[in-house]
């Protein structure tokens, strides 16, 4: 199974990126949704908790790569990979 990787802060992108493999899941939380962004999203597939991006203010200013997801969809984001990787 695919791991999840959960992305606390925008610096943290590199380190994941290093080790993620293809087929692993990204979810950009908190501060980690700045990583999402508009030229500066790497071009890969991506998740970010919609009311991170709502709070921070960038609605609209997602890359198109990244799915805005609800906390529904992170539970079954959650539940569907193994392991759970924090990276902060």
């Amino acid at each position: 199974m695919a791991a999840l990787h959960l992305i606390n802060h925008q610096h943290a992108m590199t380190d994941c990126l290093a080790v993620a493999a293809a087929d692993d899941a990204i979810l950009l939380l908190e501060d980690g949704v700045y990583a999402g962004a508009v030229g500066v999203a790497p071009q890969r597939p991506l998740h970010a908790l919609a009311a991170d991006v709502h709070a921070r203010g960038l609605d609209g200013r997602i890359a198109a790569q990244v799915v805005v997801v609800s906390d529904a969809q992170f539970v079954e984001l959650v539940t569907g990979h193994v392991p759970i990787v924090t990276w902060r």
